[in-house]
């Protein structure tokens, strides 16, 4: 299906109130042509030739009357139109986010967040003011156009021929300069895209901007590119300027084309003076719809590249699907078995290869090697964020790749290095894994993650807004709250991707603290950069190179001597 028939079929649904939106528009259409006939036929051929002040006083009032009811039915239609327009534009974008958090992290670590944040909100934007406002306006010009020719073909054929003869030549001019209009929309929005990832990016970093005292380089890389959006809008500005002013040109000569050869019927006496006016007042009428229709699919040319940036991701397939007949997943011991498994982001380019690891349940395991070796990428084989290449990965006997999705990750929590939180209050941040937990239940996964005094201590309590991404909380309370949060989800695997370095040693000792609780009788995984932690584990496995190096207890593996005992020389041992 083309982009057009598309974008039609989000008009289904709304059927009824289209049909009565077209039944005003062509209200207002006739009643908007009956004026010119009034004007002309009636009220000049009629009264002023024929002197008839009867009929006069009938065409005042009909007038007022015709107004009247044009504005009835022109209400009806903007209403109606516009329900219809915003509800499509929101069951897009409905449709936009919910398929986006279906898509997997692959399509995340492919896009930037700028893009995918312009195609939501910039491009559904651009659909929103051609849906809402001018398809309403082309269907009415569209029919008050048809409804002149009708009128000018009944008063005088030859002279309508003039007319005709016009319209080809305007068509031509409008497909034209649509094509130019739509290739330079495109990459109007692309780079706008860009300007919002370039954005993103440095708001994100600000930190790291004011550091490096990177303001003015940032300040010019993002001008360059502001610079190169308005070249690219310029030129579509060009097209668009171009275009109004050759219509209105076309529709002049066709104009006086047909002043010049109607005047002439009118002194041959083929012509009433009447008619000839209503004829002008059909042509006129018909020159703002031409004129409009011209601007109009500017716009909807617009409208059609910003669509298919839309569709392009509605057309992006999830990477991680769940199987046909995918069961669910049952209540779990935390039973983790990886056979032969190798991934790669890349088929080409395997990250891990040939993994064979057990972990039992309630065992406490840490991953441990150089850094980029794929110690994120084992745990994230898991939930399932990615899949492998080869090889299976099952919990409790079941092979993850025939279990619901929804019925996997629920007993699986991951507090990751760098904690996000979600711009709410931290009682909604805790609760974000089961918002159907009760007060009591948050304040005592607050107290099992060290973290109810801090909370009690603030004046709105769990109530207090963490601000975006948790900005006013320092990282030691961000994290607490990451554990909190895994705590109430009472997840029988747990990932963690340990990260302490960067508190100080109170805050650390209550990090600590909460994790334990937080591992105790599940099985867990531990991204490993403390040495506590990996003395504390029931094992420990060392990956190189794409595989598994070593496997064993923390004594045990010194006493092999081999490639353990030289990471831990170099990042554990202390100092």
């Amino acid at each position: 299906m083309n982009v057009q028939g598309r974008l039609l079929s989000y008009l289904r649904p709304y059927r009824g109130k289209l049909v009565l939106a077209l039944i005003c528009m062509a209200l207002v259409s006739l009643t908007t042509l009956a004026v010119p006939w009034i004007l002309g036929r009636e009220l000049i051929d009629r009264v002023i030739l024929a002197k008839n002040l009867s009929l006069l006083n009938l065409i005042a009032i009909a007038l007022v009357v015709l107004v009247a009811i044009k504005g009835l039915f022109s209400y009806g239609q903007t209403y109606l139109m516009s329900f219809v327009g915003y509800r499509v534009i929101t069951d897009l974008r409905n449709q936009v986010y919910q398929h986006l958090q279906r898509l997997s992290l692959g399509f995340y670590k492919r896009k930037r967040t700028g893009e995918i944040m312009s195609r939501v909100v910039t491009d559904v934007n651009v659909l929103q003011e051609v849906v809402v406002e001018s398809i309403a306006k082309m269907i009415l010009n569209l029919l008050i156009i048809a409804g002149v020719l009708g009128f000018i073909f009944y008063i005088h054929w030859r002279l309508s021929l003039c007319v005709l003869g016009v319209i080809p030549l305007l068509a031509l001019t409008v497909r034209k300069f649509g094509g130019h209009i739509r290739k330079f929309s495109t990459s109007v929005q692309v780079k706008i895209a860009d300007i919002s990832s370039l954005l993103q990016e440095t708001i994100a970093g600000i930190e790291v901007v004011k550091s490096f005292a990177t303001e003015k380089k940032e300040a010019k890389r993002f001008q360059q590119e502001n610079i190169r959006n308005f070249r690219l809008a310029m030129r579509r500005t060009q097209a668009v300027a171009l275009l109004s002013p050759l219509i209105e040109i076309i529709t002049t000569i066709g104009l006086s084309a047909i002043l010049w050869y109607g005047a002439w019927e009118v002194i041959r006496g083929v012509l009433t003076p009447g008619k000839l006016i209503s004829f002008l007042g059909y042509v006129s009428l018909a020159i703002k719809p031409l004129n409009q229709l011209g601007k109009t699919y500017s716009l909807y040319q617009r409208a059609l590249a910003s669509a298919e940036r839309i569709f392009e991701i509605l057309d992006t397939e999830p990477e991680i699907k769940e199987l046909p007949g995918a069961i669910k997943l049952p209540p779990i011991e935390g039973y983790v078995c990886f056979k032969d498994v190798s991934f790669g982001y890349d088929s080409n380019e395997l990250i891990l290869e040939d993994i064979n690891l057990e972990i039992k349940p309630g065992e406490r395991v840490a991953l441990v090697g150089p850094s980029g070796v794929g110690k994120t990428t084992l745990v994230s084989l898991i939930p399932r964020f990615y899949d492998p290449i080869s090889g299976v990965i099952a919990i409790d006997g079941y092979d993850v790749k025939k279990v619901k999705l929804a019925t996997l990750r629920q007993q699986i929590s991951i507090v990751p290095q760098e904690t996000i939180l979600f711009n709410g209050t931290i009682g909604d941040n805790i609760a974000y894994g089961r918002p159907e937990a009760s007060e009591e239940e948050i304040a005592e996964a607050a107290r099992r993650a060290n973290v109810d005094r801090f909370i009690e201590s603030l004046s709105r309590g769990y109530d207090t807004e963490v601000g975006e991404r948790g900005v006013k909380l320092s990282g030691g309370e961000r994290q607490r709250i990451a554990i909190a949060r895994a705590i109430l989800r009472n997840p029988r695997i747990l990932i963690l991707d340990e990260a302490t370095s960067a508190v100080d040693a109170e805050t650390e000792l209550l990090i600590q603290q909460a994790l334990s609780r937080l591992m105790k009788d599940r099985s867990t995984l531990i991204i490993a950069h403390r040495l506590s932690t990996i003395q504390n584990a029931n094992k420990v496995v060392v990956l190189s190179e794409r595989r598994i190096e070593e496997i064993g207890s923390h004594e045990q593996l010194l006493a092999q001597g081999g490639f353990y005992t030289r990471l831990y020389k170099t990042q554990f041992r202390p100092a």
